[in-house]
């Protein structure tokens, strides 16, 4: 039976809205939610929340029985990648419950709206169809896409984003585009700790309906109101 391991990645440092892993959202907190939902997958899973905050691995006490090892001082700054933080939670996992697992699973509680079948499609793409990694993503509208961006110039002139022979006429000329939403990332170790991205592989695109990832307190009232109605 495959083991995996869900990572929740939940630094204490956040500046829009702080403490925002703990936030209350529809009379649970994030953290909490991303917790149970984990859990409620019945899969055959470690759950590791990766902190550099007691407070918040105490938050999650009754849930889980977290592996107790906080996030050394260089994974909590704001420019850490997600790799860095998955490879040493991987490395802590396989000391603490000494085993070795078959895909890295990460879950952001900033994302409250996916659902559990998201989680099991990104998983399955990883296990049973043998992808290196798997990404939940929405559709961009064609009226935001890259090759619509623009940018000024050192003259403060305005140019296009990304360089194009000829102009964009219409909408119809354009590829659909897609943007990651949080939902989940699932790779396997070997992709994760040698490879070290979840895109320059076999990867696969898992298309979920729209997921917000809470930056403010606006959408995490919007996030809120879905979640109540």
């Amino acid at each position: 039976m495959d083991n995996i391991l869900f990572v929740i990645p939940a630094r204490s440092g956040s500046k829009g809205i702080k403490d925002k892993n703990i936030q209350l959202c529809a009379h649970e907190t994030l953290l909490r939610r991303c917790v149970k939902i984990c859990k409620n997958l019945d899969l055959n899973s470690e759950i590791f929340v990766s902190t550099d905050s007691p407070k918040y691995i105490e938050h999650v006490s009754d849930l889980i029985d977290n592996a107790p090892k906080l996030r050394p001082s260089y994974l909590s700054g704001d420019v850490v990648g997600d790799i860095e933080v998955l490879v040493h939670a991987l490395h802590v996992c396989e000391n603490f419950y000494k085993k070795t697992f078959d895909c890295v699973v990460m879950i952001q509680p900033t994302c409250p709206l996916r659902k559990e079948n998201d989680i099991r499609r990104t998983i399955d793409a990883v296990l049973k169809e043998k992808y290196d990694s798997a990404i939940t993503c929405q559709k961009v509208d064609k009226k935001y896409h890259p090759l619509k961006s623009l940018k000024t110039n050192e003259s403060g002139n305005i140019e296009n984003y990304i360089n194009i022979p000829n102009e964009i006429i219409a909408r119809q000329q354009l590829h659909q585009t897609f943007i990651r939403n949080g939902g989940a990332y699932a790779i396997t170790p070997n992709q994760l700790c040698i490879g070290r991205s979840f895109i320059k592989c076999n990867s696969k695109l898992i298309l979920t309906d729209e997921i917000i990832s809470i930056d403010n307190f606006e959408e995490l009232k919007l996030c809120e109101k879905i979640l109540l109605e």
